[in-house]
């Protein structure tokens, strides 16, 4: 069963279905070009001939077979007609032209990267395969013509070889048949075996690589189908019913070339006007629903592709970030819909973007997008490594007394504004405002891959952003304290599932709390762990020396600990 079920599995992935509709098109094509063919070869005389016979007769008339299949000879039939290799005598229409023949090579060569990809065990291009599903419909529809146009070389040569040189007319008939089965396989391969690409092929495919992506490829836009279908099943009808009674009555237009006033009195007869006034008059309103099709065809482009191309413009414009670009809603039909559901997603996605705008100035943004990203509350939290940096503002409480409130908060904006500046330079993630307090970590987890030397660097661009923000003297001076201390972290959303804040914990990020408050014992701006300095590559920060100072014991720590002022070199 299993043996029988990968078979099965194997077959189907051959797309045979592809082929068999193909070849049915074609089929279908060629006989409605052999009808129209044989039905345009009527030899009208004989037919008049022999219908006189049958009136003359009185019901004595006599059918012969032969007389009556000479009528469906081609115009021009001679008895010279060479034989078929069997001996026996060649009809019209019997002998394959052979013109769909090599369309199953062809299929065969452009779709073998998809059969590779199904049978052959080694990696596949996988963007060449998508671009040929997706121009597989645009290849159907160019072997169609292509075949359709063969087919008329051959006819024309088929006949000149057993009939003689093709006349105008003749050539006309085959001309005619061609772009009969031209327009109808191209139509029905677009259609009918776009749809099995679609459902058959592409589906599949996509479905196990990237289904919500793009595709690339030659697209055949809304207006070609469109205008394929009115040439296939409008244009082309209505021009045959003007072409096939002025062809049978091809030899009296003919012969109205040349007339003397008195041949045309003779040939302008009661007889031949009911014959012509018809023809003029079907010519006529044809010519009319003819310029009605072409409009047609120009508003739909106007009324459907357009608005439709302009919206996927829209939505490039949006993936690549701009939301400023709403669409007006004129109507309620389906395109109205279309762009009024559009706008709603693009509120949508505007407030996303100030959520998470919003979220980043109290979190950062880093950290607003990793928990964005990953789609779900984690509760338990994620152990990483991390250099934490601590920095606080000496003597802030008389300095908070002496300010009003609002100046407070304002002197605490600009300070801030200068401090914070070197943190995110080297892609620190604030995690949090402590009062006169920042908090940051840097961590591979968030992009920095050395950390330590990312903590370090920043805390002198914080020395430095210090000294510019006293420079400006708007507030009393100010001095800070920085310490940092690198270890292992718990890192995670810690609350509810109502309300959360991501933070870090662990002992790591208390020790770096009191390294910080012990600069103001040290005497320093800056003190580094031990555990900061032993990764550290001092050859990265010319003009800085780092002083190893006494061991230090902490509190709640039973082992003292080494730290190290940061000053310029001596």
């Amino acid at each position: 069963m299993k043996i029988f079920s990968s078979f099965w599995r194997g077959f189907h992935k051959l797309h045979l279905g592809l082929y068999l509709l193909f070849g049915l098109s074609i089929a279908f094509g060629n006989l409605t070009a052999q009808f129209f063919e044989r039905y345009s070869m009527i030899d009208l005389g004989l037919v008049k001939t022999e219908m006189q016979r049958l009136v003359d007769s009185k019901g004595a008339y006599s059918f012969s077979k032969a007389t009556w299949m000479q009528i469906f000879k081609p115009v021009n039939f001679t008895e010279t007609e060479a034989p078929a290799p069997d001996g026996k005598p060649l009809k019209w229409g019997a002998k394959k032209d052979g013109s769909g023949d090599p369309y199953v090579l062809l299929l065969l060569i452009w779709l073998w990267p998809l059969y590779k990809y199904y049978f052959s065990k080694k990696p596949q291009d996988l963007r060449r395969i998508e671009k040929r599903l997706i121009n597989l419909p645009l290849v159907l529809f160019s072997l169609s013509w292509a075949i359709a146009l063969l087919g008329y070389f051959t006819k024309v040569a088929f006949y000149a070889a057993h009939y003689g040189p093709a006349a105008g007319k003749v050539k006309l008939v085959f001309a005619v048949s061609s772009l009969l089965m031209g327009t109808f396989v191209s139509y029905l391969n677009l259609e009918l075996t776009g749809l099995y690409i679609r459902e058959r092929m592409a589906k599949p495919f996509f479905l196990a690589n990237n289904p919500h992506g793009v595709k690339s490829g030659f697209a055949i836009n809304l207006t070609l189908r469109y205008a394929l279908m009115m040439f296939s099943l409008a244009m082309v009808p209505l021009l045959l019913s003007v072409y096939v009674p002025i062809y049978a009555n091809l030899d009296f237009f003919a012969g109205l070339k040349n007339l003397t006033e008195a041949q045309a009195e003779k040939l302008f007869n009661y007889e031949n006007l009911k014959m012509v006034a018809p023809m003029v008059l079907v010519s006529l309103l044809t010519a009319v629903l003819l310029v009605f099709q072409a409009l047609s065809i120009f508003l739909y482009r106007r009324n459907v592709h357009a608005p439709i191309s302009a919206l996927v413009k829209r939505m490039k414009a949006v993936a690549a970030g701009d939301f400023d670009c709403k669409t007006s809603v004129l109507y309620n039909d389906e395109l109205g819909q279309l762009k009024g559901h559009f706008n709603m997603m693009l509120d949508g996605l505007v407030e996303r973007d100030h959520i998470k705008d919003t979220f980043g100035r109290y979190v950062s943004l880093e950290i607003a997008e990793k928990i964005m990203k990953s789609g779900r509350v984690n509760l338990a939290g994620e152990e990483i490594q991390a250099t934490v940096l601590f920095s606080d503002i000496r003597g802030f409480t008389p300095l908070s007394e002496a300010l009003p409130p609002k100046d407070l908060i304002r002197f605490l904006n600009e300070y801030f504004a200068y401090i914070t500046v070197p943190i995110a330079g080297n892609k620190g993630v604030i995690n949090k405002f402590i009062g006169d307090a920042v908090m940051a970590i840097f961590s591979p987890v968030f992009g920095v891959e050395d950390h330590k030397a990312a903590a370090v660097r920043a805390a002198l661009g914080m020395r430095a952003a210090l000294k510019e923000f006293n420079a400006l003297g708007r507030y009393p001076e100010v001095a800070f304290g920085v310490g940092v201390h690198s270890g292992g972290l718990v890192a995670g959303n810690v609350g509810t599932e109502a309300r959360l804040e991501y933070t870090v914990l662990g002992d790591t990020v208390n020790v770096a709390s009191r390294i910080e408050s012990h600069t103001k014992t040290a005497g320093t701006e800056i003190l580094l762990s031990e555990a900061v300095m032993s990764g550290l590559d001092r050859g990265r920060f010319p003009g800085i020396d780092f002083i190893e100072g006494e061991p230090v014991l902490m509190k709640g720590k039973s082992k003292p600990l080494v730290l190290y002022k940061v000053g310029p070199a001596v």
